[in-house]
């Protein structure tokens, strides 16, 4: 039986126990960058989970929710119910991104728990020049790259990069 639409997002979150709303707008020339930490990461395989997000973003830029849905888990898709996650990626996801204008300068990337993978916490600028955090988490399943979350609007304390008087204040990870 598929999850109602307001558990789905809690279905798809497989390491996220931090997750906390909290608002981020910010001028998006403000800071110098980019800034990236890591986290728990192996970099040999960090840049493929890295352009799988890439992809996953340009998707969703592009409005294309049928590529995003594809890109998505199908384990997580079965078990949260097809129809819920392409409601989210259409309700949610794709309008967040019709506001994207360039991805902002900071990241984190985090290693995953139970599956092979990386979880991206960045920020898009927005065509008024607003940072907006998001969480794109990209694992391997069965052999193949694919989304198993995606937050928007959602900053993550303690995981997010912060704009705060101009300077990128990120966690420290050691």
């Amino acid at each position: 039986m598929p999850l109602s639409r307001s558990c789905w997002p809690l279905a798809l979150s497989l390491a996220f126990l931090l997750a906390a709303p909290v608002s981020a707008s910010a001028q998006a020339g403000a800071a110098p960058g980019p800034k990236v930490v890591f986290a728990g990461v192996d970099f040999a395989k960090q840049e493929a989970f890295r352009r799988f997000a890439d992809e996953f973003i340009a998707a969703a830029v592009a409005g294309d929710t049928a590529k995003m849905m594809r890109m998505i888990s199908p384990r997580i898709a079965a078990t949260t119910g097809r129809e819920a996650v392409a409601r989210y990626l259409a309700d949610q996801v794709r309008p967040f991104f019709a506001e994207y204008k360039q991805l902002g300068r900071s990241i984190s990337i985090t290693g995953t728990q139970g599956a092979e993978g990386n979880t991206f916490y960045m920020y898009m600028v927005s065509k008024t020049d607003d940072l907006r955090p998001f969480v794109v988490q990209v694992i391997e399943e069965d052999s193949v790259r694919v989304v198993s979350n995606v937050l928007v609007d959602n900053f993550v304390e303690g995981r997010h990069c912060a704009l705060s008087a101009g300077t990128w204040r990120c966690p420290d990870f050691r």
